[in-house]
């Protein structure tokens, strides 16, 4: 499978949660796209031109993959991770998010998601070729 990887990578716990999904994935011997692995280094970081080209490159990406895998930091409302969980609810593809701090979540998240993790050890044994079904259900975030 081909899988996008949506997540905030801005401080190292983050990093880590996306070096541990990556390594998860590829060991698994699936096809992934990780935004931190693609800053298009050729332009300038943060000008127009990198920004453009930056922001097609992703949205490419998640209309290529076949799922995606949104990662949930101490800032579970990333405004990028959530517009990558929303796109991809919107095109059909499959959202699947690991939330390691088990944070309550905003339904607008909860309900896009067709699987549910809180550690490695359930993204690691998850079969993603038979897909099950698995909802959040805790709370979701008061307004």
């Amino acid at each position: 499978m081909k899988f996008y990887i949506a997540a905030p990578f801005f401080n190292d716990e983050e990093l880590e949660h996306v070096k541990n999904i990556e390594k998860i994935l590829e060991e698994r011997g699936h096809q992934m796209f990780s935004p931190r692995l693609n800053q298009l280094p050729q332009f300038e970081y943060a000008s127009f031109e990198w920004r453009t080209n930056v922001f097609r490159n992703d949205i490419n990406h998640l209309k290529w993959c076949d799922a995606v895998i949104a990662i949930l930091g101490d800032n579970y409302d990333d405004t990028g991770t959530a517009f990558e969980v929303g796109f991809a609810y919107a095109i059909g593809r499959p959202v699947y998010l690991y939330n390691p701090t088990g944070n309550i979540i905003n339904l607008m998240i909860t309900d896009a998601t067709h699987g549910y993790f809180e550690t490695l050890d359930e993204v690691r044994e998850y079969d993603f070729e038979l897909a099950p079904a698995k909802p959040y259900m805790k709370k979701i975030k008061d307004i």
